[in-house]
């Protein structure tokens, strides 16, 4: 139970020290986006995502009436009160439900500002526009005098910091009380609207479209509501935002839910009656600009095409010129289809869910990085995993969530890859210190203890003091010389095998030059086995050269070749023949040492089984040592032939 609780011990002490820099790269994803650093990433994604929505199949209830740069640069077209007048009449005639003059009428534009006050008084579903949240009042744009408050709504909208387009404004309070809520407390706590509220253009032509079909705008609530339905608004940190100026009552526009051209007509297909009354009838009208040259424009890239672009003939979805009038446009439906169809509204995690959500996919990173243990395998699988997560949030769009991307994205990517080069880098420190050991451990066995071994067995015959301690005292030079070739391998990190002092084999060499010293130095060593054997069938290497080993394969067969040598040397008493053979067979080769001595009585696994089996695995193969008949014992190491480009995959 001890030597379980401490393996457990030294796991999690590992974990730790691998999972806690991806521990960290998480905190520090959480820590930038608290900042706010990865807000216009957000709102990019958003956009990128929202271009990839598929078009609505319901033709919106809203038109738009733009004065192009044709009705402008016309000669025979002067843009006057006149021509205004005789504009709303003839939309009028096709009964709209709404028309909404998003132009600035304040002042006379002759001829026919008297025609033009006449509209206003004998059509009462038109909405006039004004701009009323400009703190200097002298910014301001003044209504048409003759619309009555419930018939003004105010055209002002919010720009992010990119200079794109993603939020209108559906209320607030009095210029002089600009940028505070549109219901102070003490009026709320009575259920009393503030008597300074002020609502947009695209709400009072919301307000009034759903009038007539008998669902009334419900004033005395601290939420804008339309019969059942309460329209949630934009705070601060709603979405990618972070402590944005959510001062107002405001609203995201869900540009995924209307990736459709509202249907657009000219106001010069108005004036000449060039159009379908069906395509006006029950609708919201609304006549604006359609004419980059009047400046009433703002950017977007959450839209693959505009009025503008449609002009244009741009086909390329980057930064897009939008309209006020479409901009208006884009409110107001999505208002609508909020309350009549419950739907298009983007809605929002609260911050614990969208934290929470950065730090499991940053865990799903460290899972991946801890569980895979490469990083070319970690970065293929973070980049699925990446995949899933985009897959995830656009779904979640395509059903009104704006779910974070880009957080999650970095925590995943960055605590995963971060995890996966410490724990490759730790998994590689480790590999050497036991590399190392067992090298250690090699050179001692196949060395000094094969040499302790033979002085062992000579104290059970008659030795001199003399001799012995000349044995011993190779001993000692033997296991010193070890001591510093494992230093200077160390420090150099080169490939070598360790025979003694003054044989040192590079293993970037040949593996049958290699083999043959190992031959020729190890039946030079002094041990009962050898002195009795009298024929020596020598081996044959070279058809290894068609093959090419990795030093780690060099090394063991170099190994195994030593160590079946020594076990000669050491128990095969009375052997007169050693046969050493190299031989290819069936695909496989087959490297073999057989003598005629009375060989190995134990059943026990040494090392050097042990290390002859480790080898096989190695190399693909299978070690066994089996008795020869009549007597003796056979050491045999198979394992396949691998040439050229297969040699790579193994």
């Amino acid at each position: 139970m001890q030597v379980i609780w401490r393996k457990l011990k030294q796991q999690a002490s590992l974990c730790r020290e691998v999972v806690l820099p991806g521990i960290l790269i998480v905190g520090f994803v959480v820590l930038i986006r608290l900042m706010g650093l990865l807000q216009i990433q957000e709102w990019m994604a958003l956009d990128a995502s929202s271009r990839l929505c598929p078009e609505r199949a319901i033709e919106s209830q809203v038109v738009i009436v733009g004065i192009d740069e044709d009705n402008l640069n016309s000669g025979s077209f002067i843009f006057s009160d006149a021509d205004l007048a005789k504009a709303i009449s003839t939309l009028a005639a096709s009964r709209p439900r709404v028309i909404g003059l998003d132009l600035y009428r304040d002042l006379p534009v002759e001829p026919g500002h008297e025609a033009l006050l006449q509209v206003f008084k004998t059509i009462p579903n038109i909405i006039g526009v004004e701009t009323a949240l400009n703190t200097q009042d002298s910014l301001n744009m003044r209504p048409p005098p003759q619309l009555p408050p419930e018939r003004i709504g105010f055209t002002d909208v919010v720009v992010d910091d990119d200079g794109k387009i993603r939020r209108i404004i559906l209320s607030n309070a009095d210029p002089s009380y600009a940028g505070q809520m549109e219901i102070d407390p003490s009026y709320a706590d009575r259920g009393e609207p503030s008597q300074e509220i002020r609502y947009s253009f695209a709400f009072r032509l919301v307000q009034m479209y759903l009038a007539a079909q008998g669902i009334q705008f419900q004033p005395k609530t601290p939420h804008i509501r339309f019969g059942t339905t309460e329209l949630q608004r934009f705070q601060s940190n709603s979405g990618g935002y972070i402590q944005a100026n959510a001062k107002g009552n405001q609203r995201m526009l869900n540009f995924c839910a209307s990736q459709q051209l509202f249907r657009n007509l000219s106001m010069r297909d108005v004036l000449t009656q060039r159009f379908s009354p069906e395509w006006i009838r029950d609708r919201i009208i609304i006549i604006g600009m359609a004419a980059s040259s009047v400046k009433d424009i703002f950017f977007t890239s959450a839209l693959r095409e505009t009025i503008s672009s449609q002009a244009s003939g741009n086909p390329f979805p980057a930064t897009r010129l939008i309209y006020g009038a479409e901009v208006q446009a884009y409110g107001a439906d999505q208002l609508l289809r909020e309350v009549l169809e419950q739907r298009s509204a983007l809605r929002f995690w609260s911050d614990g869910w969208e934290y929470l959500w950065i730090v499991v996919w940053g865990c799903v990173g460290i899972a991946l990085g801890l569980v895979l243990q490469s990083p070319w395998k970690s970065l293929i699988n973070i980049a699925i995993a990446l995949m899933g997560l985009i897959g995830i949030c656009f779904l979640a769009l395509l059903m009104g969530w704006w779910i974070p991307v880009v957080p999650p994205g970095l925590a995943l990517g960055g605590a995963g890859l971060v995890t996966a080069f410490f724990d490759r880098d730790l998994r590689f420190e480790l590999a050497q210190r036991r590399k190392t050991i067992e090298r250690t451990y090699e050179s001692v066995h196949n060395g000094p203890l094969q040499h302790l071994a033979v002085i062992l067995r000579e104290l059970n015959e008659e030795v001199t003091c003399d001799r012995l301690q000349q044995e011993l005292q190779a001993l000692n030079q033997e296991l010193r010389n070890i001591f510093e070739h494992m230093r200077e391998e160390a420090l150099t990190r080169s490939d070598r095998f360790y025979l003694n002092d003054n044989r040192i084999l590079d293993l970037q060499a040949p593996i049958s030059e290699l083999l043959y010293q190992v031959y020729d130095y190890t039946l030079e060593l002094e041990a009962p086995g050898f002195a009795s054997i009298q024929t020596y069938i020598p081996p044959d290497f070279d058809m290894l050269k068609t093959d090419r080993f990795s030093p780690e394969q060099k090394r063991g067969l170099c190994l195994f070749l030593q160590e079946a040598l020594w076990n000669v040397g050491k128990h095969a008493m009375g052997a007169t023949r050693l046969d050493v053979m190299c031989i290819m067979e069936s695909e496989h080769y087959i490297l073999r040492i057989t003598d005629n001595g009375l060989g190995i009585v134990s059943t026990h696994q040494g090392q050097g089984t042990r290390q002859a089996r480790a080898i096989a695995r190695e190399l693909g193969g299978q070690f066994r040592r089996y008795f020869h008949s009549p007597q003796g014992t056979s050491c045999e190491l198979m394992f396949p032939i691998m040439r050229g480009w297969l040699k790579r995959f193994y």
